[in-house]
């Protein structure tokens, strides 16, 4: 198809007035940057941002506790990262394409890009991976960042016409840096590629939802005054509800992928427990544990409520496996405390 030279006159006119938008301060990039860095500082002043316990304990994601109802963690977990490396390579991916995603699509649209875009990235990994296997956690901003990389891609297509040669090599280039960092990701253990392709395509699909629409405004006499964006998040509020259906289809297939979580029993166990319900609590401890055997926290706290009883030996077998089957450093200590206390006649 080619443009008459009306049009490309038309076009060229346009393309004398900067995008709506190119002044903007990047007040959420830097928000969501010094959030990240004061999170991460947090993790590294309270155990360490590589240590597991910590990392659980501030909202990584792991399959049997997302499963269990903790579903903060899809959101918490885009926060946080594991060691300096992981954090500086993302903040960088941010501070780059952060700032002018925000300038395109304005403080808004940009806000609910990056949080819906990393919320599919967390919902892919969940369904995609860690629901499929033991132990993993995961943490980062980068399905976050890829999809801020989609609603770029989305941005240059959008506007291809408008931006012209720019435009296009913008949008060549994006593509390229988004396939070479999959192909990265697949070469390279320990990267979460399902978070990845998660969070760029949801960035895509938000991005060519949000994307400025622009109009020239003419004078009395034809003439381009000035270039507006006439798309609003107003006009696309259908967006959230959408999102939101499709992630929730998401967790629902990571849920399934798990099955039931032993994570869930002990924590009826523990409300059983509370409520001095001890039969009941037994009974969903060994539910806990014919669905994962190799579940410390349960017989941990098995061996608690055996020796509360008097039944000393059991309880000293059940700790003993809770001491060699911890994934974790407090698990451990945890277990290793209470036998002590057991073998030296406390409670």
């Amino acid at each position: 198809m080619f443009h008459r030279p009306e049009d490309h006159d038309e076009l060229a006119a346009e393309t004398r007035f900067p995008i709506p938008g190119s002044d903007r301060k990047p007040v959420v990039t830097w928000t969501l940057l010094g959030f990240i860095l004061a999170l991460w500082l947090l993790a590294e002043t309270t155990g360490g941002s590589t240590n597991a316990d910590t990392l659980l304990t501030l909202g990584a994601m792991e399959g049997q506790r997302v499963a269990a109802g903790d579903y903060w963690r899809l959101f918490a977990a885009m926060f946080l990262h594991s060691g300096l490396v992981h954090l500086g390579l993302n903040c960088f991916g941010l501070f780059i394409f952060g700032q002018q995603t925000e300038q395109m699509y304005g403080h808004v649209r940009f806000a609910a890009i990056y949080l819906l875009a990393g919320l599919g990235g967390s919902v892919a990994s969940y369904a995609l991976n860690l629901s499929l296997i033991e132990n993993g956690i995961g943490v980062g901003a980068s399905g976050a960042i890829f999809g801020v990389i989609g609603a770029l891609v989305a941005f240059f297509l959008s506007n291809r016409d408008r931006l012209g040669r720019m435009g296009r090599q913008s949008l060549i280039g994006l593509l390229a840096l988004a396939a070479i960092n999959l192909a990265f990701g697949l070469a390279v253990d320990g990267v979460d590629n399902y978070a990845h392709v998660g969070g760029f395509v949801s960035g895509l699909l938000l991005g060519l939802a949000l994307s400025p629409d622009y109009r020239p405004i003419r004078d009395v006499f034809g003439r381009v005054e000035r270039i507006i964006d006439v798309n609003s998040m107003v006009k696309r509020s259908w967006v959230l509800p959408l999102a939101v259906t499709a992630l929730a289809a998401g967790v629902l297939l990571g849920n399934s992928n798990v099955g039931e979580s032993p994570i869930e029993r002990l924590r009826h166990a523990e409300d059983y427990f509370a409520a001095g319900e001890v039969a009941q609590a037994f009974g969903e401890l060994e539910r806990a544990i014919e669905i994962a055997p190799n579940f410390a926290p349960a017989y941990l706290m098995r061996a608690r409520m055996l020796a509360d009883m008097g039944n000393i030996s059991m309880a000293v077998s059940d700790v003993g496996k809770a001491v060699r089957l911890a994934r974790t450093e407090s698990e451990q200590r945890e277990a290793v405390e209470l036998l002590i206390r057991i073998r030296g006649g406390g409670r």
